[in-house]
């Protein structure tokens, strides 16, 4: 299985998104995006996805165009969590959850249940359940709709993709931790896991591989030492980083 993009470029009101992208995403790899503000990192996700179409170049998924793909079938094999998450879902936490098991409609109820108590479970919000959508933290709610994803794939879809756009941003450090374990856990099982980072630490704990993106384009791509030793890093980022080994891994801190 792969998800690739050849030569895949999105432009809109004449301003260059996404300037011919070519990568691979394979199954039983977390591959992390990385950049500043601005660099294409959402937008070339949301090409992964199908949310935006290619102004020029493909998108494929086994091959296929990913527009040829029926999005019934699409949505069993790909589920996306967006940045920005809903606040005023007038639902309960595990009907919110539920909605990730819509494009199986209708299915027994209670392969249903047993998909979203799963998934609750894996983001730490089984005893939460019951609780109105509404009257949670931020970080609740991006753990909820975590779990939507997961539900949407469970149980074990044929290598599922998993899209990720900044899944960690409104987490505290310990939950950005168990997100980030979840996603690399995904990964080993043979998924397919695609996620967007700010936190170069955290990308460099979890990440198979890094891309890091410049003005809509892949500046440097390959193992993570590789891409965060290099001093186009510092370029990109108009800073300076010391680099550091700590307990096995890379790490960078601005000096």
């Amino acid at each position: 299985m792969s998800l690739q993009l050849q030569r895949a470029s999105r432009e809109d009101g004449g301003r260059s998104r996404v300037a011919a992208v070519s990568a691979t995403f394979s199954a039983g790899e977390l591959t992390v995006i990385i950049g500043p503000n601005g660099s294409g990192k959402s937008s070339l996700l949301q090409l992964l996805s199908g949310d935006l179409a290619p102004s020029f170049g493909r998108v494929r998924l086994d091959g296929n165009d990913l527009a040829s793909w029926d999005r019934l079938a699409l949505a069993r094999r790909r589920a996306v969590l967006p940045q920005d998450v809903p606040v005023n879902l007038p639902y309960r936490v595990a009907e919110v959850v539920a909605l990730g098991r819509n494009p199986y409609f209708p299915e027994a109820r209670a392969l249903t249940e047993d998909a979203v108590r799963d998934s609750l479970a894996r983001v730490g919000m089984d005893e939460m359940a019951e609780r109105p959508y509404t009257q949670l933290s931020g970080g609740q709610r991006a753990r909820v709709q975590y779990a939507r994803c997961l539900a949407q794939l469970h149980p074990g879809r044929a290598q599922p993709v998993l899209l990720l756009d900044e899944p960690t941003a409104s987490l505290d450090p310990r939950w950005q931790h168990a997100c980030l374990r979840q996603a690399q856990q995904l990964a080993r099982e043979g998924w397919c896991v695609v996620c967007v980072l700010h936190d170069l630490n955290l990308a460099a704990r979890y990440a198979d591989r890094l891309l890091l993106l410049h003005n809509g384009g892949i500046l440097r791509a390959g193992a993570v030492d590789d891409v965060l030793n290099d001093r186009c890093l510092d370029q990109v980022y108009g800073l300076q980083f010391q680099r550091l080994q700590i307990a096995g891994h890379c790490a960078v801190l601005v000096t």
